[in-house]
């Protein structure tokens, strides 16, 4: 019960790891994506957030699939598949983008849910029109009863969601997206320093080990719990003489969770482990 409710704090605390069901969903890497012509952009949002959005860009004269400005969940070209689990009862699907599309290039940001392996609802946004600045972006999902797995596609052209061709790529368009979500947009996570513990942690990305220093110098007992992106506790250790230093070698690469405790207080943060 004790773990269950840490567990329930963190999920609050940060938003961002409310929708860890939809896989790398803020882009820190192209992990749990099958990719076309997609890099990983340093231009990203919120700011506070990460370090990277995907960036989808069509490679004219188009050469095959891989020159596409497109990605899909999963490791399957095919979005018209299940890719990843879900749970509840999604109603939108929410996010970030900017895009500029050319020569009647119509963007789109595409989801399925199925159930039992058969299509029951959708989401879907299309414009032709350029957003040069990052938007925040809502689409309703079509009403459904049960959905048990869901497929997103990004392009930088109209592919279709009825799994037909697809129309375009007609110009070298681009697609930004960022820290996509079901029904609650994320907004921000607390940054270090800004919390009522004052816990530093650095590096930050992480590849071996990650320095915890308590900046308030008091000898409260504080214990740093880290929790990965589906939130199960991976490591806790107590805090000695103010500073710790925890070896994160053997925790793969992605986004991890950091939650310092100590018997009134409690400083949230996200840790980022990259080789």
């Amino acid at each position: 019960m004790k773990n269950y409710t840490i567990i329930l704090t963190v999920l609050i605390a940060i938003a961002i790891e409310t929708n860890a069901q939809i896989p790398n969903n803020g882009f820190e890497s192209l992990s749990g994506w099958f990719t076309g012509n997609a890099t990983l952009s340093t231009d990203h949002y919120p700011s506070s957030i990460g370090n990277y959005s995907i960036k989808l860009e069509n490679q004219l004269p188009i050469a095959n699939n891989l020159s596409y400005g497109y990605a899909v969940s999963g490791n399957v070209n095919n979005g018209c598949i299940p890719s990843f689990p879900i749970s509840g009862h999604p109603n939108q699907l929410r996010g970030y983008y900017k895009c500029f599309p050319l020569n009647n290039d119509t963007i789109q940001i595409g989801l399925l849910l199925f159930n039992n392996g058969v299509w029951v609802a959708g989401a879907e946004l299309t414009t032709t029109n350029t957003v040069s600045s990052w938007t925040s972006f809502t689409i309703p999902i079509s009403a459904y009863t049960v959905a048990d797995s869901a497929t997103i596609t990004l392009a930088a052209f109209y592919n279709d969601t009825t799994c037909g061709m697809p129309y375009g790529p007609f110009g070298n368009s681009t697609l930004y997206v960022d820290n996509i979500s079901f029904d609650n947009l994320i907004t921000s996570v607390p940054d270090a320093g800004r919390s009522a513990i004052n816990i530093v942690l650095y590096p930050n990305p992480a590849s071996e080990n990650v320095t915890f220093t308590n900046n308030n110098l008091n000898n409260e007992d504080i214990t740093i719990y880290i929790y990965n992106i589906m939130g199960a506790l991976v490591k806790a250790e107590k805090l000695i003489n103010n500073q710790q230093q925890i070896n994160v070698n053997d925790l793969d690469n992605g986004i991890y969770f950091v939650s310092s405790k100590s018997k009134d207080q409690t400083s949230n943060q996200k840790l980022i482990i990259q080789r």
